[in-house]
């Protein structure tokens, strides 16, 4: 692990509309969805080296259309393809909504034991905050990435509280894993932005606030990009309460264990 701290990732959701203004976050990170895949390709072109492209498996969006569960081998098909295409781009593993630890594990296995991945060492294991913290330990000491995600009892917007309350329990696991273990997953905050003074230390955390909210500062000279540093300077100024993310090997197959 270097010594040179850097802010956590900004990962600005997609689709970004008109097509044309996602380039004016060239050099950042992002996140596509299975469900709305339609900006995936420009995204490998404007990824940054030193970011990450979050391929989300859409679960949550299937789920709340009525649609079951995500087609598993069809989402590892397409993640495979960006995976192939992009160093940072980590494929999220589909997780079950309001399924059980064992339900997430079987999907966890298909992903990696059984080879759907075709990177599994850029596979991101999702911990939801009703799961348990023995749980979060161990995918925290097999996976190099470990998204956290909130549910409805720890809802980030409707209960910050106990959000709040059971993300610090999660980051004390954590730092027992790497303080004890001798590692520490790249950690990815589902939704998190909104609580950044308050967070966790983390590596990245994804925002549609730039997709959804653009629209507000329109007319203005690269609107975009504008937004988007104003949300990167409070996350910067947030660093030093929450604790500095370092550059880590989790991008290499040597980094699994």
């Amino acid at each position: 692990m270097k010594d040179t701290p850097r802010p956590p990732r900004l990962v600005h959701g997609t689709p970004i509309t008109p097509a044309p203004l996602l380039d004016e976050l060239r050099g950042g990170s992002f996140c596509v969805s299975f469900a709305d895949p339609r900006q995936a390709d420009r995204c490998v072109e404007l990824v940054g080296r030193d970011e990450i492209l979050v391929l989300d498996n859409g679960a949550f969006s299937h789920w709340r259309a009525g649609k079951g569960e995500v087609d598993r081998a069809a989402f590892w098909r397409w993640a495979n393809r960006y995976t192939a295409a992009s160093d940072v781009a980590v494929a999220v593993i589909p997780d079950v909504i309001e399924g059980s630890e064992d339900d997430n594990l079987i999907e966890a296995s298909h992903a990696v034991r059984y080879g759907l991945a075709a990177h599994p060492e850029r596979t991101c294991f999702v911990w939801h905050m009703n799961d348990s913290l023995d749980l979060l330990g161990r995918m925290a000491r097999l996976f190099n990435f470990v998204a956290i995600g909130s549910c409805v009892e720890f809802d980030v917007q409707r209960h910050r509280a106990a959000y709040l309350a059971r993300l610090r329990e999660a980051g004390a696991v954590l730092d027992y894993v790497e303080r004890f273990k001798g590692r520490r997953p790249w950690v990815h905050l589902m939704r998190g932005l909104g609580v950044i003074h308050e967070a966790i230390r983390f590596d990245s955390a994804d925002s549609t606030n730039v997709a959804r909210n653009h629209n507000r500062t329109r007319g203005a000279e690269r609107h975009v990009a504008t937004m988007a540093a104003r949300i990167r300077s409070r996350v910067v100024a947030a660093q030093g309460r929450v604790g500095p993310a370092y550059p880590t090997s989790n991008f290499s197959p040597e980094a699994i264990s």
